[in-house]
């Protein structure tokens, strides 16, 4: 199959590379054209994984590309997705007929959309069509063939399975449902948690306490994908307690990463800049905020992360604030 993936950052570049294995004609496209010229003649791949970009990946800053592609896959930041989605627009690019696939993952701030409510509302129609891929799966691994399992899920179960034979090999597992609801959001609010998780590392506590995190938060999680429609049992599969624990754990992780530099006593600014990459908690901290305000959930770990990130609080007072809540009942 043709297809043309956007976004050349780790995992945009990943993924293209895995496409190209499995003997797709895969262009990547990025936006920065210094960059792209960058990628295309030296193929280095764009972080420090130590695995090159096949020569027959095509990495371009032109939209050509789009015209002739079979299948689009979005890997782009969730903040740049709906801008994205009006540069193809605005340049003539139709996904019609075209098969789907995104592996952004995150909760557009302003609106609240998903990612593929947000390309169904560039693109009206296609949500149907589009399926969303999510898991465990740090890049750093994938490029060195790690063994990996993710979740391939459209509304359409043959959308989905699409998606799952692109991608699949011996090192890639892929299975497939109908959830896009549950398996975006827990692409999204696993980040939020890993923050915590970070958190909790730049304060020096334990075991118990990422434990903690992790289980209450998997609690937290559950409550906002049902109030979303989703259902409960994506919850406690691979985009979700799967995706949790790998990010919360993970010395890969950009979002734990940033959580522990806020423990440690920096800002949030000097954090994502010492990252130097995309850590989409920050952003989805306010969507996950937002989300529990609107549907009156409880979600007292997302309100204690946004307060640490937005409002100044201090994370030992946050982590306070949880220790000393009203009893209940688990």
């Amino acid at each position: 199959m043709k297809i043309t993936v956007l976004g050349a950052g780790s995992w945009g570049a990943t993924l293209a590379a895995l496409l190209v294995e499995n003997g797709h004609d895969v262009t990547l496209w990025e936006f920065d054209k210094k960059r792209a010229d960058d990628l295309q003649s030296r193929k280095i791949k764009p972080f420090n994984a130590g695995v090159d970009l096949p020569e027959k990946l095509a990495v371009t800053n032109k939209l050509d590309s789009f015209k002739i592609a079979e299948g689009i896959l979005f890997a782009v930041p969730s903040q740049f997705m709906r801008s994205t989605c009006g540069l193809l627009k605005s340049n003539g690019i139709s996904l019609d007929g075209k098969l789907i696939m995104s592996a952004t993952k995150g909760i557009e701030n302003n609106t609240l959309l998903r990612m593929s409510e947000v390309i169904d509302e560039i693109f009206p129609g296609t949500y149907g069509n589009i399926a969303a891929l999510s898991g465990p799966s740090h890049a750093e691994e994938v490029c060195r063939k790690m063994p990996t399992v993710v979740t391939s899920a459209s509304k359409d179960i043959k959308t989905a399975e699409m998606c799952r034979e692109l991608f699949m090999n011996e090192y890639f597992r892929v299975y497939n449902q109908t959830d896009i609801i549950g398996v975006e959001t827990g692409a999204a609010l696993k980040n939020v948690f890993a923050i915590a998780s970070g958190i909790v590392d730049g304060l020096k506590y334990g075991d118990n306490t990422k434990a903690a995190i992790v289980s209450r938060g998997l609690k937290e999680f559950a409550r906002v994908v049902v109030a979303l429609g989703g259902k409960e049992d994506t919850v406690y599969g691979l985009s979700g307690v799967g995706d949790l624990m790998v990010t919360c754990f993970s010395k890969h992780s950009r979002n734990r990463s940033v959580g522990q530099a806020v423990g440690e006593g920096k800002s949030v600014e000097e954090a994502e800049r010492s990252l130097g990459m995309v850590a989409e908690g920050v952003k989805n901290a306010v969507s996950a905020y937002e989300i529990g305000k609107k549907l009156k959930v409880e979600v007292p770990i997302i309100n204690e992360v946004y307060a640490v990130l937005f409002e100044g609080k201090n994370p030992l007072n946050a982590v306070n604030t949880l220790m000393t809540r009203d009893p209940k009942h688990e």
